[in-house]
């Protein structure tokens, strides 16, 4: 049988993405990739994140187009489900992946150089690990979902960052009827936090940005929160409004984002720490004591927290069909990524990959990525 050829757009993980043919065999299992949502980790990866030229997305949408007996039976889904595909691929062996915690798998940690869908080395096996490709190579390891056929194409592509965002808001920080809670940066996943908390019930919901971020705070309002801007650091204006909050997530993680948390924060109050500027901090340990707060950094999400989340979806209960969508095409790949990481891409955070968009002139270099095999 012949192999599949299949459009992909290679990353170099210095700056450079070009479109290339990869041979895909057909006696693998496979997934039609639908979208792959560009996250802000695409973003590092692209400017320089990578060991190996690799196909970059790892919030994955799809329709599985083909499965061997064996990855029918460890995944659980048969030819045709629509799914998500977490980034996870763990051993399946280990005590995290036991307890069902594969997302602290050794063989995923990227703190101990380990790997995930969307930077695995496109030089291994058929090298479609990646969403920004029309085929993604499954296998017995990967963790899929089942998704409603009924969500838009839109939808569906919120799955993993909502997901993270359950896990976050509402499993770690306790978001909920009563409570009060601040979303720090109205980005891509910290707009998926403020739909989690609205969807929690929480009592109110601030969103803190700067002016530069006016677009997407107004978006995070129409979810139903309230914008405050964060360019003087004042908190006063929140407190004022709600009084102490009950949860702050920090999704930039800088050293000032974490000064205005712990200070808005009342007592029994828990920060979680959900962003890495790329600054250390020192947190200062005077207001933890006095309020007794509690402290969590979040990796990822669980199983259970993809659940909710596609539940939500289903449910129309998000509201984040109010966030506009920018479709990428392949060939607008690397332009865009290189755009974002200098400030100036997209206004909206949502910003999906659709790998069956006819293709736009090509204005990238023709020369393939050399890969490591």
């Amino acid at each position: 049988m012949r192999d599949i050829l299949v459009q992909a757009a290679v990353s170099d993980g210095q700056g450079r993405t070009v479109v290339q043919e990869l041979a895909l065999p057909q006696n693998v299992s496979r997934l039609r990739v639908e979208s792959s949502a560009v996250c802000g980790t695409d973003v590092t990866l692209h400017g320089g994140g990578l060991k190996q030229p690799a196909i970059l997305g790892h919030h994955v949408i799809g329709r599985v187009d083909q499965l061997t007996d064996a990855d029918a039976a460890a995944l659980g889904v048969a030819v045709g489900s629509r799914v998500a595909v977490e980034e996870y691929v763990g051993c399946g062996e280990c005590a995290e992946c036991r307890a069902d915690r594969y997302r602290l798998c050794p063989s995923v940690d990227l703190w101990t150089g380990g790997e995930r869908v969307g930077m695995i080395p496109v030089g291994r096996g058929s090298g479609l690990h990646g969403g920004n490709a029309g085929y993604l190579e499954l296998g017995a390891h990967h963790r899929v979902h089942p998704l409603p056929d009924h969500l838009s194409i839109e939808l569906a592509a919120w799955t993993l960052p909502l997901a993270n965002a359950v896990d976050w808001t509402i499993d770690t920080g306790g978001s909920g009827p009563g409570k009060h809670v601040v979303v720090i940066g109205p980005g891509y996943h910290g707009v998926a936090c403020v739909a989690a908390a609205v969807a929690s019930g929480a009592a109110s919901i601030t969103v803190l940005g700067r002016k530069s971020s006016a677009k997407r705070l107004e978006m995070a309002r129409a979810l139903g929160a309230v914008p405050e801007l964060s360019d003087d650091g004042d908190v006063r204006r929140v407190l004022d409004r709600v009084g102490p909050v009950d949860v702050v997530v920090d999704t930039i993680g800088s050293p000032q984002t974490v000064a205005t948390a712990l200070a808005m924060l009342g007592r029994f109050g828990i920060l979680v720490m959900a962003g890495l500027a790329g600054v250390d901090t020192a947190i200062g340990p005077t207001a933890i004591v006095r309020n007794m707060l509690t402290v969590r950094g979040v990796r990822g999400r669980s199983p259970h927290a993809v659940r909710r989340a596609i539940e939500l979806l289903a449910a129309g209960s998000t509201g984040l069909e109010s966030v506009p969508t920018h479709f990428l095409s392949l060939e607008q790949v690397g332009e865009t990524l290189r755009a974002m990481r200098a400030g100036t891409g997209p206004v909206t955070p949502h910003i999906v990959v659709d790998p069956w968009l006819p293709a736009e002139p090509d204005t990238s270099p023709s020369q393939p990525l050399e890969a490591t095999r």
